[in-house]
């Protein structure tokens, strides 16, 4: 199977359907699984996600930020990203449900 690297802190990703431009290769993001292009991964401290789980509350973006301020060695060993998207979204909810 032919995988593409998107990411040099992570593992390569398997490439669900090949295209001549590199940016139109269909992948699965490795974060939420959803099918998306390499040209619509966003990244951030080398963690990789899609439009679907990057910016959403409780998303990649704003549980990276939190790990990394939080719970720094977490962030460092890059757990939380192994976890996944929907168990870090539940997460966040619990953290901003205890807000109120």
């Amino acid at each position: 199977m032919k995988k593409v690297l998107i990411s040099l802190s992570q593992p390569p990703v398997p490439v669900v359907m090949d295209a001549d431009d590199p940016m139109d290769v269909l992948i699965q993001c490795p974060y939420c699984g959803t099918l998306t292009t390499v040209g619509n991964t966003r990244m951030i401290s080398g963690f990789v996600g899609c439009d679907h789980c990057y910016f959403v509350p409780g998303g990649l973006l704003e549980t990276t930020l939190f790990v990394r301020e939080h719970e720094y060695e977490n962030y460092r060993e890059g757990r939380f990203y192994k976890d996944g998207f929907f168990t870090n979204k539940r997460k966040a909810e619990i953290r901003n449900d205890s807000k109120d």
